[in-house]
């Protein structure tokens, strides 16, 4: 059977595509762009009544499908590995049917075969990607986070076909053959416009860019900040940098026309932005598309500790929620209520550490709730995740300042810390650190 005949025989309406999921299945969308449209997953929805326990794991959602609400619980359980910052994520972390499944990016793949071992279902994943080429191959486009990893585990692969994702190169090509349905929908790729920077903001990417030099490898994350950090490189004097990261940073594209970002002395890759996913606007997606410098892969190669680390100087860039005085990292939860997850940052952070010349910088603002709350803390709030041992922790950096606590003991750390906070707690926090005996008298 030739591939054009493989995919019209599989070709279907929404309608007969969700009915391949059944009570009691477990089913995963991809992470961001890579997620399908509202139309699949209505159609799944509408069949709450005949459906039930049925799994739904996800990260980052970027849409508001129907089952996330209420009264599709008693057919639907949520599984999120990573809470996106929409009003309908934020809301159901919120919930009562807050759940959480602990993971790195680089290690899903690696925890579904533990689940199916104590939860054994049957699987499958519903996705988005490009019409097949002349060849037969259809291309993820601008996601290839964890899709081929579920992908290779499932029981059934459900496609959108969607002749608006842009085609990329990399490990993005798959056959048709791979496919039990193709549901065709052309429609637009989600624009997610970048947050504007506050003053605060401003002042922390500036303090992370003194900390970069020519030929460092960097990995940025989601925000404000890092699109700053990007704004700030095109006028810096810096020259050929490389990119390894899971997401593509916002403005990529300049730095690459500028010179900026060249990745000519990168180990791993060389020559390449190695990258898992994006999120920006059409100008990104048109230059992330058909780009042969740009090579995308599974995070469980792109974010595993082991190739980070066999290039040089990597610099992990990431956001955090608060740090406490020994240097323990929460990024992703406040308190008991989980906000984001762990994502790729540690996976990034370990790399940096070990990679020859490398480091590891966490972004803070030194104050939260309007400046009435200290996000450099004495301890980590009751419930908060430790997202980045203490062991792993290399330079925070405030808007007051950035702490270099690769190297120095307990008490030295806290005393780097409290000068970084914001001048109004620092008396309260030396305070805290003299009553908990982390910093001591002089004795020399």
């Amino acid at each position: 059977m030739s591939w054009k005949e493989i995919y019209k025989s599989r070709l279907m309406t929404a309608e007969e595509a969700a009915k391949i999921v059944k009570t009691g299945d477990r089913f995963w969308t991809p992470l961001c762009l890579g997620q399908p449209s509202m139309l699949i997953m209505d159609a799944l929805a509408a069949r709450k009544n005949e459906l039930k326990d049925v799994d739904y794991n996800f990260a980052l959602l970027l849409r508001p499908y129907k089952l996330l609400q209420p009264e599709y619980r008693e057919s639907f359980t949520l599984v999120p590995a990573f809470y996106s910052g929409t009003p309908h994520q934020q809301a159901l972390a919120d919930s009562e049917w807050a759940n959480f499944l602990p993971c790195q990016s680089s290690d899903i793949g690696i925890k579904m075969p533990h689940r199916h071992r104590l939860y054994p279902r049957r699987m499958g994943i519903i996705m988005q990607c490009t019409p097949p080429d002349d060849h037969g191959f259809i291309n993820l486009g601008l996601d290839t986070f964890y899709t081929y990893t579920i992908m290779k585990q499932c029981d059934y692969v459900i496609a959108e076909v969607n002749d608006q994702m842009p085609r990329t190169y990399g490990e993005t090509n798959f056959h048709v053959s791979m496919f039990d349905a193709f549901v065709e929908n052309p429609n637009p790729i989600p624009a997610v416009p970048t947050p504007q920077a506050t003053d605060i903001e401003i002042k922390m990417a500036e303090n992370v860019v003194g900390l970069l030099k020519d030929r460092d490898c960097i990995q940025v994350g989601i925000g404000a900040v890092p699109a700053m950090i990007s704004k700030l490189l095109l006028d810096s004097n810096l020259k050929d940098l490389g990119i390894h990261t899971e997401m593509a940073p916002a403005g990529t594209h300049n730095l690459v026309e500028k010179g900026v970002v060249t990745c000519k002395y990168k180990k791993v890759n060389p020559g390449k932005i190695l990258l898992t996913f994006t999120m920006g606007d059409k100008e990104l997606y048109d230059w992330l598309g058909n780009n042969p410098m740009c090579e995308w892969r599974q995070t469980f190669y792109a974010n595993n500790i082991s190739v980070i680390a066999q290039e040089e100087n990597v610099v992990a860039i990431n956001g955090s929620v608060e740090v406490d005085l020994y240097g323990q990292i929460c990024s992703e939860s406040y308190g008991h209520r989980m906000r984001s997850g762990t994502g790729g940052q540690l996976d990034f952070v370990i790399g940096a550490f070990w990679s020859p010349g490398g480091r590891a910088i966490n972004l803070v603002p030194s104050t939260a709730m309007k400046g009435e709350r200290s996000r450099i803390v004495p301890a980590l709030g009751t419930g908060s995740r430790v997202t980045v041992p203490r062991h792993y922790t290399g330079y925070i950096a405030t808007e007051y300042g950035v702490a270099d606590l690769y190297g120095r003991t307990e008490p030295e750390r806290a005393e780097a810390l409290i000068k970084v906070a914001h001048p109004k707690f620092r008396d309260e926090l030396t305070k805290a650190a003299r009553e908990i005996g982390l910093i001591k008298k002089k004795t020399f």
